[in-house]
């Protein structure tokens, strides 16, 4: 079977590192790549201007990033409370989160977000 790399970006009142049960309805947009550098590539490209739309952003890893504006938030009749929204950056190798061992994007993410 052949490796495929997936780009997703999420917006959700849950950090995209979460992945409680239904976080796929939570999908914005989802691009597909056959290559690892092509998804490295547009996952750096896409991170820059998520930082550039929303003033805040955190990490768990550097494969797994939330964005946010802290004016942007969600009323949950659930709970009647106010939740933040959180836009979610994710990359994925096959079906879990890649594995960043590159020296160079590990060094671009923390430049761009800010190290753990």
């Amino acid at each position: 079977m052949k490796q495929t790399w997936t780009v997703l970006t999420t917006k959700s009142d849950a950090e995209p590192w979460w992945f409680f049960e239904g976080w796929e309805r939570d999908i914005v947009s989802e691009r597909k790549f056959e290559s690892r550098q092509a998804a490295l590539d547009a996952f750096l490209e896409e991170m820059k201007a998520l930082k550039r739309q929303y003033p805040e952003s955190k990490r768990k890893r550097e494969n797994t990033i939330a964005f946010w504006n802290p004016e942007e938030i969600s009323f949950c009749e659930a709970c009647d409370d106010d939740l933040q929204l959180y836009h979610g950056l994710v990359i994925f190798e096959g079906n879990k989160p890649m594995d960043i061992h590159e020296e160079d994007i590990i060094l671009e993410v923390n430049r761009t977000v800010g190290q753990v």
